[in-house]
């Protein structure tokens, strides 16, 4: 993936001992992540039996207790002190370092839950005042990026008397009230130095090349939080809070911590090799054997019946077609029972395929005879003429017509050589094979747009299908609005995202009017009360935080229009529970407990960055779950849903690892819908409410594709709960025709439903 904006440059600077010091200006770099936490040994700094005291002057020291003599140590740094900020000379631009006020911290990052007890720090440059009070911090993390940390507001401040500590060696604060730290946290500690005084000493070691190229390899930081622009390379660059940087030497300072007597919690989900994974995922059941099997970029998996799959690439005859894309979606575009799939490809040169699926996993190319082509002489990027394709991004199939035939939208991105933009494509089944290309037509954009995702959902629930298009590079989303059940012509659509709340957030600045970086979304009934809610995960910087659109829980008020219950993020969390990741990429939707609310998974793109996992509250709020939630993906991208192994409960596959549900359910069911004449075969679009017999009323919906080029299983799992019996279940089908099958029925079980009625029990589909 390619970060929002360039990379911005290294600045060397000399040490004045020959060492180099690379001042990484790494906000939109790739900075991977690290999971193994600081070593630990068994204690460092000066000795923890002593408590210090005053010296009789001013000085009241805060943090200068006795270290419990069980208190392990983590550290960075190889215990060899070599230099300071003072006297370097270090500057950004004409900001001098040692001249103004600087953060300098250490990250540490927790692989158990533990309580942090005490801090040490080996400075140089203290006051010659015994009297004179020194202090020490910690910091909560800003984004997940290994460099910045939440300064405005430190998590705690200790206090020692200069005369108390030993210049160039190990002075040691420790705390009143220990902080406890989940496994997985990240925390920042060091100090807030003045201009003037004391500095921390940093050793004069490096991991890799010393570029700060990857997460592992720098562990400290600076932070100027007076810097708030300079101009580099004749670009112009602003932060809010300050000026981070990841700094390639180890600062001096160790944490001290106790591990915590509780066994942590069981895992939801545990790692297989069983699922292979890749950057995008379509699960659909190509062979019509009950089971879901899984298309991932240039190659087929057909799944064996217990989550066991094999590669089928050759056999579909899709290897020979010498077509690999970047990802696709399952439909049924001739509705003869057998999936389909287009094949979209984020490339210059390479097209967009549709492949016609003749229910056994094997597939013929009828791209040339349906008439798609992403062939264009608009935007030939960077000028190049080979490279004439639209890069596309994500696919959806909608009905947007409501002739029966599942209709394609392709959402067209970037050229990233000179951010130039393309038209996303609009495609209608003509019903005989063919495609006519209504791009601009029936009130859909010709307006080149990053688009990044395409999200169909009928969220008035009024019968037609409407459209959600996530948008990138500080762009407003769309939102389309399917008319065609309010007597326009079929097809008919208005663009309204800024009147429903769902293009984002925009934000004036004296540059311009910013909305975010959209990079997934996902719908679903967040707090169950029967309408569509939406989550939309966006890259947000940390330096520009204060405008960025962060990831958005947006809540249907009943009336079609949808609220951002995050409340204000003067935190690293929301009032709805998430945390604040900079590069949160895709939303996954599942009741993975089976109690009957949608719980939320976001992956995060960069090295490093874990994927969030929360459980739901069932009232559109989070509660956080990542820290033994057993999903170790990260730089995750593409994730998907699905119950692979039939056995009830749903699973996840992220483009890092497959993840098998292993927590404790409750009662579920699980539905298929089908479509004999009415609609698409594959049921498409149609919504499904279910109501058990102690009244709980739940909803999902049929995806033809979810925000970035993703497609969870067309098989619906609703969590149930307590319940034991299901009362009734609604199929909407796209075009306003239902059905409704009064029960009960009973619990943990499948059922394929028609729009006849028709009702079959059972793993496999019925021979019809």
């Amino acid at each position: 993936m390619r970060p929002a904006f360039s990379s911005l440059p290294l600045l060397a600077l000399p040490l004045a001992l020959g060492l180099p010091l690379a001042l990484g200006l790494t906000a939109c770099a790739d900075k991977p992540g690290d999971d193994t936490g600081p070593t630990g040994d068994d204690g460092t700094g000066d000795d923890p039996t002593d408590s210090g005291g005053t010296t009789g002057g001013g000085c009241v020291p805060t943090a200068d207790g006795a270290l419990p003599d069980y208190a392990d140590t983590w550290s960075w740094d190889d215990d060899t002190p070599v230099a300071s900020i003072i006297g370097q000379g270090f500057a950004v631009g004409d900001y001098a370092l040692e001249d103004n006020p600087l953060h300098e911290w250490v990250r540490f990052e927790a692989n158990s839950a533990v309580q942090i007890v005490g801090v040490s720090v080996a400075f140089e440059g203290l006051p010659e005042d015994p009297d004179a009070p020194v202090e020490v911090r910690l910091w909560d993390d800003f984004g997940h990026n290994g460099f910045d940390a939440w300064h405005p507001d430190p998590l705690w401040t200790g206090t020692r008397c200069a005369g108390d500590l030993e210049e160039g060696g190990w002075s040691t604060f420790v705390l009143d009230d220990p902080i406890s730290l989940s496994r997985g946290d990240l925390i920042y500690a060091g100090h807030l130095r003045e201009a003037g005084g004391p500095a921390v000493l940093f050793d004069g070691g490096t991991d890799g090349d010393g570029s700060c190229a990857t997460f592992d390899e720098c562990h400290s930081a600076l932070n100027t939080p007076e810097l708030t622009s300079f101009v580099s390379g004749g670009y112009s660059y602003s932060f809010w809070k300050g000026y981070s940087f990841s700094f390639q030497y180890d600062y001096l300072v160790r944490l001290h911590v106790v591990v915590a007597d509780e066994p942590p919690p069981e895992p939801t989900f545990e790692q297989t090799d069983a699922v292979p994974t890749g950057s995008r995922q379509a699960w659909g059941d190509v062979d019509n054997d009950g089971d879901d099997d899984l298309w991932l970029p240039g190659a087929l998996y057909i799944n064996e019946g217990t989550g066991t799959f094999v590669d089928y690439t050759d056999a579909s005859g899709i290897a020979a077609m010498g077509i690999t894309g970047s990802g696709g979606v399952f439909g049924d575009y001739d509705n003869d029972g057998c999936l389909d799939l287009f094949v979209f490809a984020e490339s210059y040169t390479a097209s967009d395929s549709l492949l016609r699926g003749d229910c056994d996993g094997g597939f013929t190319d009828e791209t040339a005879l349906a008439g798609i082509t992403d062939v264009q002489d608009y935007n030939l990027c960077n000028g190049d003429a080979s490279r004439d394709r639209t890069p596309s991004a994500a696919a959806a199939w909608a009905d947007l017509d409501l002739d029966g035939f599942l209709d394609l939208y392709v959402a067209d991105f970037i050229c990233w050589d000179d951010y130039s933009y393309y038209r996303d494509q609009v495609w209608h089944n003509e019903g005989d094979g063919t495609f006519t290309e209504w791009t601009g037509e029936l009130g859909f954009s010709t307006s080149r747009t990053a688009s990044r995702g395409a999200n169909p959902i009928d969220h008035d629930q009024d019968g037609d299908i409407d459209l959600l298009v996530n948008n990138y590079v500080l762009q407003q989303n769309l939102f389309f609005d399917n008319l065609t059940m309010d007597g326009e012509a079929p097809g008919t659509v208005d663009e309204v995202a800024s009147d429903k709340g769902l293009g984002g957030t925009r934000t004036f600045t004296s540059g311009g009017s910013y909305y975010g970086h959209t990079i997934g979304t996902a719908w679903g009934d967040l707090d169950n009360d029967g309408d569509w809610d939406v989550v939309q995960a966006n890259l947000a910087h940390p330096r520009f935080f204060d405008f960025s659109d962060k990831t958005q829980v947006l809540l249907n008020d009943g009336a079609g229009d949808y609220v951002d219950n995050a409340g204000d993020w003067d935190a690293p969390y929301s009032e709805n529970g998430l945390r604040y990741q900079e590069t949160h990429s895709i939303p996954t939707l599942g009741d993975f407990d089976a109690n009957g609310t949608l719980d939320l998974a976001i992956t995060a793109v960069y090295d490093g960055r874990p994927t969030d996992f929360y459980w739901g509250n069932g009232d559109g709020t989070f509660a956080p779950a990542w820290a033994y939630s057993g999903i170790t993906a990260e730089n995750g991208w593409g994730m998907s849903a699905a119950d692979w192994d039939n056995d009830g409960d749903l699973d996840l596959l992220t483009s890092q690892g497959a993840f098998e549900n292993v927590h404790e359910q409750g009662s579920w069911l699980q539905v298929r819908a089908r479509c004999a004449a009415t609609c698409n075969a594959a049921a498409i679009g149609a919504t499904v409410h279910v109501e058990t017999t102690d009244g709980d009323r739940f909803m999902r919906h049929v995806q033809g594709g979810t925000g970035q080029g993703e497609q969870d299983s067309q098989t619906l799992h609703f969590g149930l709960g307590s319940a034991d019996g299901v009362a009734e279940i609604t199929v909407d089908f796209p075009g306003a025709d239902s059905v409704t099958l009064t029960g009960p029925f009973d619990v943990n079980q499948r059922l394929w439903i028609w729009e006849d009625g028709t009702v079959h029990s059972g793993w496999a589909p019925p021979t019809r």
